[in-house]
């Protein structure tokens, strides 16, 4: 892992990291819980720490897929406990670069 840490790798950790709407809700949103604020900033560090991790061991991939543990509540116990998100370089005309996170296909580009 320590090859990864190149000038440009630690450069793009320093952008800012933007959410899909979907990602948002579905990685770091609850819907009702006594701790709410405490369990999202909880869900929303591990969103990232893996987020950085699935970087850090693809330095050079413009479009890397990581997972986290998605704790959603459902009544079906077939639901894969698994949420794929991907982390991609965002780079749009007019505007700074930024690191997104969305669903696992939702904004490939």
């Amino acid at each position: 892992m320590s090859d990864s840490l190149t000038p440009e790798t630690l450069n793009t950790l320093r952008l800012p990291i933007v959410f899909t709407p979907g990602a948002w809700q579905r990685a770091v949103l609850l819907e009702q819980s006594d701790h709410a604020e405490k369990l999202q900033v909880d869900r929303l560090s591990h969103v990232l720490r893996a987020a950085f991790e699935a970087h850090l061991a693809f330095p050079h991939k413009p479009y890397v897929l990581f997972e986290v543990i998605h704790i959603e509540p459902t009544d079906r116990l077939d639901q894969d406990p698994l949420l794929q998100l991907s982390l991609s370089l965002l780079q749009e005309p007019g505007q700074p670069a930024a690191l997104l996170i969305a669903l696992a296909g939702e904004h490939q580009r």
